[in-house]
């Protein structure tokens, strides 16, 4: 469909490079470009050895006020991994709930919450396959249907000390009043930010401080509101946070279900190579971002074979898939490099 003239997305690209001279985004690259440079012979020494490898590579980035709400990751080169917090204080927390319980498991046990049949809510085209994939890499995953995806099964489900959490379904942001901003549930079951906060949170009985990460794979997850339930800037990540989550990856605005199967899939591959979590993310959403229609006809090619030949109908989707990508007029064309398909995608926590 035609967008527009002035639709913001299609001014996104303008309008990040005029946030970025406001902020004066080059003056602090430049700064922690300076504090990169090695200052003695041995420093000389190990920037030659990690071939000019800058020594500062992880930004946290505490967004002031509204400002929570602009993917700022990418106002900063490639080169710095970013993750968001919402306030230094949820920093301090992580650090020191980390010290205290040092998490040596390779392979977390996954909770995967899969499409939700919610009341007057689209199907989400690519949420079976995604859900499918994800189920594949991890070993130990118990998954709940769409059917079974009440907001009773889930509250029973949360605190069993799974290591990650995968929600393929809708969310939404509500400015007007963000603690009941919620995760759409099967038929009319909604799981609010107020109910995940007072079920949850570090100061009850039962928190989440087992989740390694927590992936809302959903619409308007990041997006946080000034009137909150505790002291600081809240959404829907920052709500699992408080109750003990390590990392939380959630959308700016509501995403392609596509976009967010590749890029969650290719997110989850990485990470269980042994890459830090912001480190998969980034790579994840960059390779969303250059990907060509011939590379993409290959790589649902290849998926489908992954897929168990008893799943017909889920075969025969990516076998369609890859077709319409070989029947691309343009094989080096990247569909997804426009600004709004991939920059939505962040990343709360500290870094690892």
């Amino acid at each position: 469909m035609e967008r527009e003239d002035g639709d913001w997305r299609d001014n996104l690209p303008n309008m990040l490079e005029k946030l970025s001279r406001i902020l004066d985004i080059p003056a602090i690259v430049q700064a922690i470009n300076q504090t990169s440079q090695p200052s003695s012979p041995v420093g000389e020494q190990l920037k030659e050895k990690s071939k000019s490898k800058p020594i500062i590579q992880n930004l946290i980035l505490i967004p002031h006020r509204d400002l929570h709400r602009f993917p700022l990751h990418t106002l900063f080169p490639d080169e710095l991994t970013v993750t968001y917090l919402p306030s230094a204080q949820f920093g301090i927390n992580i650090r020191q709930q980390a010290s205290r319980e040092k998490n040596t498991e390779t392979f977390f046990p996954l909770l995967s919450v899969e499409h939700p049949t919610s009341q007057g809510l689209p199907p989400l085209e690519f949420a079976e396959f995604e859900s499918e994939v994800i189920c594949q890499i991890f070993p130990n995953c118990t998954r709940i249907s769409s059917e079974q995806s009440t907001k009773e099964a889930l509250q029973n489900a949360l605190p069993q000390g799974y290591g990650v959490f995968h929600f393929t379904g809708h969310g939404t942001h509500n400015f007007h009043d963000p603690a009941l901003s919620y995760l759409a549930l099967a038929d009319a079951d909604k799981l609010t930010l107020t109910e995940i906060y007072q079920q949850f949170n570090l100061t009850n009985q039962v928190d989440l401080k087992s989740y390694r990460v927590v992936s809302l794979a959903a619409c308007e997850t990041a997006i946080t509101g000034n009137h909150t339930i505790i002291s600081e800037y809240l959404g829907l990540a920052s709500g699992f946070m408080a109750c003990g989550v390590a990392h939380v990856i959630s959308t700016l605005w509501e995403v392609e279900s596509a976009a967010s199967a590749l890029v969650m899939i290719q997110f989850y591959r990485r990470w269980q190579q042994g890459k830090p979590e912001a480190v998969a993310l980034a790579e994840a959403t960059q390779w969303l971002r250059n990907v060509t229609n011939a590379e993409l006809a290959e790589w649902y090619a290849a998926e489908t074979a992954k897929i168990p030949t008893n799943q017909i109908s889920l075969r025969r989707f990516l076998s369609r898939r890859s077709d319409s990508f070989k029947q691309e007029a343009e094989p080096t064309s990247q569909p997804y490099h426009d600004f709004y398909r991939w920059a939505a995608f962040t990343i709360t926590g500290m870094p690892s």
